[in-house]
């Protein structure tokens, strides 16, 4: 866990004194008193086997710093921790960073490392922002510092079933059985048990052949396609991080598998650059769920333009997203605050009641548990090797392509 540079994303760093103001982005509005420095500890998978995600979050951290500059008028000393995608290391970046001051914190992406850094955070009473983590003992443990963007995973899965079963609802010759491959982690365990109960909650018109449960760090998963495909059924249901849903889609493009859907609720894979990356024309078809900007938001084209400028080779998915809100969400709090010190950031936190920067969703509200109430969902198809918005029809920027393009016909 050692400091990294500005350049690097290897380990825990200081990004520079602090992060000035972006060019391009107007300044709107200032702090009545104003709180000085802020120092926020941002925990992320930097390295590792979720490193695509973690490094996302760190770019969306770092461009939401500089937004917050001229919006809330918010001077951010952001330090970066990596957790090297283990969940244990959680804590020790957590307990780290409050040594380094740190009066607020953001993090941790993976919900395993969430809930370790949660248990330093309480222990020393420093709040919380949980930018992305679903599972469901982040906010049911009794944690008094917490404040989660995310949804639950039982919320994301949810409405992201009922979703499906209006897509469903619109096809011809529609999938009428699933096999579910899931990370056998603290998040895939969780959205698992959640799509076991929201699905006959919802009433999907789809049978579940087989739960197919496979170590996150597995490096083959042959023997793990070859049963779902074995299982009759013609779709599948994937809850992934990136690099296993590329293995996934390759295993069937080796083994000769095409269902007629590929759905991932609560997951990466289809959102993520590295996975058209390493894909390529396999990459289109497969559908998920997940949070997502709003292109409509009065801000939207200004983030956007400012995060081309500084990564031209990157694009801002739902993890950098997520990342620059949760950036926004503190920086309103510090704001009506009036102060960086915890305590007072913490009840701001408790009294938040914005309308997202970014992000397509409700206001964001803290419920007692520290859950934000207003958390939506987006369904995205992967279509000429990007993400593009098919459902809620509201905001869709394209229509759902049925069935799956078989791979061996690309």
């Amino acid at each position: 866990m050692r400091n990294r540079s500005r350049t690097g994303l290897t380990r825990r760093a200081l990004l520079g004194s602090g992060v000035g103001a972006a060019v391009g982005f107007v300044s709107r509005r200032a702090t009545a008193a104003s709180p000085g420095k802020v120092r926020v500890g941002a925990i992320n998978p930097s390295s590792g086997v979720l490193a695509f995600p973690g490094q996302a979050c760190v770019r969306g951290i770092d461009l939401g710093a500089k937004f917050a500059k001229t919006k809330f008028g918010i001077d951010m000393e952001i330090i970066h921790a990596d957790t090297q995608s283990r969940p244990e290391n959680g804590r020790i970046a957590a307990e780290d960073l409050i040594r380094q001051g740190c009066t607020v914190l953001i993090g941790a992406w993976d919900s395993g490392a969430t809930i370790s850094a949660l248990q330093a955070a309480e222990a020393a009473k420093v709040p919380m922002v949980v930018h992305i983590a679903s599972a469901t003992q982040v906010t049911s443990q009794g944690f008094t510092q917490v404040f989660r963007y995310y949804p639950t995973s039982l919320t994301v899965v949810r409405k992201s079933l009922l979703e499906l079963k209006a897509l469903l609802s619109s096809l011809k010759d529609a999938p009428t059985s699933a096999a579910i491959m899931h990370l056998n982690n603290t998040m895939g365990q969780s959205t698992a048990a959640s799509i076991d109960q929201a699905w006959k909650e919802i009433d999907l018109p789809l049978k579940i052949s087989q739960y197919i449960p496979y170590d996150e760090k597995a490096k083959d998963l042959s023997v793990e396609v070859a049963k779902a495909k074995a299982s009759g059924a013609d779709a599948l249901v994937s809850v992934t991080r990136v690099n296993d849903a590329i293995m996934i889609v390759r295993e069937c493009v080796k083994q000769g598998w095409n269902p007629k859907m590929i759905f991932s609720p609560n997951s990466n894979g289809v959102q993520d650059k590295a996975y058209y990356d390493a894909l390529g024309k396999y990459g289109d078809g497969a559908i998920l769920s997940t949070f997502w900007y709003n292109p409509k938001a009065p801000d939207a084209a200004a983030i956007l333009k400012q995060f081309a400028s500084d990564y031209p080779n990157d694009w801002l998915d739902a993890n950098s997203g997520c990342a620059f809100e949760a950036v926004q969400i503190v920086a309103d709090a510090v704001s009506r605050a009036g102060s960086a010190e915890s305590a007072a950031v913490h009840a701001a936190l408790k009294a938040t009641d914005m309308t997202p920067i970014l992000m397509s969703s409700g206001k964001i509200k803290f419920d007692a548990n520290g859950q934000n109430m207003g958390g939506d969902v987006t369904i995205l198809q992967g279509q000429n090797g990007r993400p593009r918005v098919i459902a809620p029809q509201a905001v869709a920027e394209a229509g759902f392509q049925y069935p799956l393009a078989p791979f061996n016909s690309r």
